[in-house]
């Protein structure tokens, strides 16, 4: 399950705490760049996290867009190891129970 990291410039921890949680590999756009407004999704990507405490408005609000357009969750998640786990959690409670009601 491949993850997006929006927003921070360093992200290691982040990459991390995802791949050993079954979220890797992991690709990172730090939301610095007014290009990045304009980039696509990857291919294969399952999981969208948005660093709201450093990704600017309109950013964050097109990944939302485009990732609710692709059927992919959005995490919205400050920098925090254990906001960022509990936030997680619930996206893989959510999948759990929508594969048990299929």
């Amino acid at each position: 399950m491949s993850t997006l990291i929006v927003g921070g410039d360093r992200v290691a921890t982040y990459k991390d705490f995802l791949a050993a949680h079954g979220f890797g590999p992991v690709h990172h756009w730090n939301g610095r760049r007014n290009s990045e407004c304009h980039r696509s999704i990857p291919v294969g990507t399952r999981l969208v996290v948005i660093m709201i405490d450093q990704v600017n408005h309109g950013l964050a609000t097109k990944m939302r867009r485009v990732a609710d357009g692709l059927a992919l969750p959005v995490v919205f998640s400050r920098r925090s190891i254990g906001q960022l786990g509990q936030a997680i959690t619930r996206v893989g409670n959510s999948a759990g129970s929508l594969a048990s009601a299929q």
